[in-house]
């Protein structure tokens, strides 16, 4: 507002200082959503004279980075550290505390990638590079949640990046046993408010041939039994 030009845009804050969900332009008479950083949503300018956009429609779900990055803004704490977050609201690769001024590898859930924190002063780790390949369960997910949808099933994976035993659908409350692909395994889906199958049970388990002629069954890295093949 020091600036004092005809024209220029003011964005709208809120009481605690945050964007209001809906911009308007004092000069052009348009208004338009935008998210948490104050970037308009795509797809929801209206014309002078025409009601503004339901924002809170228009808004895709906050992705996990973008619900820790807005919840530690608004802590106002000096020192606090507050994640980076891309165009996608997924996590930044290289995180950097701007108190301490060390950075440091994120993997897709934020966790920091050990042995790559940079002190001030030094460049930060080539993340890229640090960063192990994701797992077939890790791509699932990460795609799921960039699309941003409504009831879309996102995939549950462990701490090593596998499909958790029981995968449960947020929307729906249904759960169900998958094996070590992520496929689902028959029989095994049960309703909201009933507890999940037994998936160890239910078979989620998954076999392979060895070298040897032997066929060889695991849960996880459990190994559940091992027999020899009749040669045919």
């Amino acid at each position: 507002m020091a600036q004092q030009l005809t024209g220029v845009f003011i964005p709208q804050c809120d009481a605690d200082g945050n964007y209001k969900p809906v911009q308007c332009s004092g000069s052009t008479g348009y208004c338009w959503c935008v998210n948490s950083m104050g970037q308009e949503v795509a797809g929801t300018k209206s014309p002078p004279g025409k009601p503004p956009t339901n924002c809170v429609a228009a808004a895709p779900p906050k992705t996990k980075c973008e619900q820790e990055r807005d919840s530690a803004m608004a802590k106002r704490r000096i020192g606090f550290f507050i994640p980076q977050c891309d165009a996608d609201g997924n996590y930044k690769p290289v995180q950097c505390s701007g108190a301490t001024r060390y950075c440091w590898c994120v993997n897709s859930l934020g966790q920091e990638v050990a042995g790559t924190k940079s002190p001030p002063g030094h460049p930060p780790t080539n993340c890229v590079a640090a960063a192990p390949p994701k797992t077939k369960c890790e791509q699932e997910r990460d795609s799921a949640m960039a699309q941003h949808l409504t009831g879309v099933f996102i995939p549950q994976c462990d701490a090593d990046g596998n499909y958790k035993p029981v995968q449960c659908s947020g929307s729906t409350g249904y759960c169900w046993c998958v094996n070590s692909l992520g496929q689902e395994v028959a029989g095994t889906k049960s309703p909201p408010g009933r507890p999940p199958s037994n998936c160890v049970a239910a078979g989620n388990q998954t076999c392979f041939v060895t070298e040897k002629n032997q066929c060889s069954c695991v849960f996880g890295s459990v190994l559940l039994y091992e027999y020899f093949l009749h040669e045919s």
